[in-house]
């Protein structure tokens, strides 16, 4: 079986000059998803796709970032990875914490696996600014959220992904158009908005019929920090471990995106914090500190038991009320 890294314009034409060979295309770029698994569907001989990559990783610093700048870089080119303090990747499906970034879903899309719409919507603070660097594993710089507090009346861009004919976005109930879709279009539709507090929904339509719904909500009120454990118990085992993820949120769970602040663990009880840092992929701030700074409203904290009984964390932010997670290890 032949291995092809990013060689999908090849699949048809070694196809008939090595009609016995399979392939699998073992790298290839996010942004072309849509491209290289038509050309998978394509060509029989070939029969799959690798995405580089799935989870973000230390190395290869900066390789999906996205740069701005007042103008076009006075060389042309910039670097094939980024200078200190980038610190991750920057180019996956999945961030250094485990949360799916948009490209995942849009990548769910393509496979006919998801029929409800996406929202993302590009960082307001860069709109209109010129884009001086994107490498071919780059994503555009969007979050799936709908809080930009300090954007008020800002004019924001919003990217919708969408397996269908049209799409239709709706601000506070209010339709702000529909844009063409689906697989002629790339799956994906932008629309021009400006940012006002509420709700943002976007409808994907096939033959004039609603095919699925998604939402954003602005968090409003107070910001506070939430701290959730994957499992309640663990193995009493230093082989185990448990992950807690910390969140900036509203009383009715809305993530605050831009609203981040350093947040500090501590444990009390038969276990250590083996780790604690956010997906922030450009930062000085390490894995292996008790105080990190959360990165779009979010960060997790790794737990290892070092005995049997009940271990205590307590996560404090600056301006949020003290939480607290119990985990036994047994």
């Amino acid at each position: 079986m032949a291995g092809y890294n990013y060689m999908a314009s090849r699949f048809e034409l070694d196809g008939e000059l090595f009609p016995n060979r399979v392939v699998v295309s073992t790298e290839s770029h996010p942004p072309s998803v849509d491209t290289d698994w038509a050309a998978v569907l394509h060509n029989q001989q070939v029969i799959g796709d690798f995405t580089w990559t799935g989870w973000d990783y230390l190395g290869e610093v900066g390789v999906g970032r996205v740069e701005y700048g007042d103008g076009p870089s006075p060389l042309g080119v910039t670097a094939f990875v980024a200078d200190y303090p980038w610190l991750t990747a920057w180019c996956a499906d999945i961030d250094i914490t485990g949360h799916r970034l948009p490209q995942s879903y849009y990548r769910e899309i393509v496979f006919a696996r998801r029929t409800d719409p996406y929202l993302a919507v590009r960082r307001p603070e860069h709109y209109g600014r010129t884009v001086v660097h994107a490498s071919p594993w780059a994503w555009t710089d969007v979050v799936s959220s709908w809080s930009w507090d300090g954007h008020e009346g800002a004019p924001v861009v919003v990217e919708v992904y969408a397996d269908a004919d049209e799409v239709e976005l709706l601000l506070n109930a209010r339709s702000l158009g529909r844009q063409p879709a689906g697989a002629d279009h790339r799956f994906r539709a932008g629309f021009e908005a400006r940012y006002e507090p509420g709700l943002l929904e976007a409808v994907a339509w096939r033959g004039g019929t609603e095919t699925g719904r998604t939402q954003l909500r602005s968090a409003t009120g107070p910001v506070l920090l939430d701290a959730r454990a994957d499992r309640s118990e663990i193995r009493a085992d230093p082989s185990d471990l448990a992950f807690v993820e910390l969140a900036l949120v509203d009383e009715a769970g809305s993530l605050y995106t831009c609203a981040d602040r350093r947040v500090t663990v501590d444990l009390d009880g038969p276990g250590v914090l083996q780790g604690l840092g956010s997906a922030n992929p450009c930062t000085e701030e390490g894995f292996t500190d008790v105080a990190c700074t959360t990165f779009d409203g979010r960060a997790l904290a790794v737990v290892r038991p070092t005995g049997t009984g009940t271990i205590a964390l307590v996560a404090t932010a600056d301006g949020c009320e003290p939480v607290r997670v119990r985990i036994e290890a047994r």
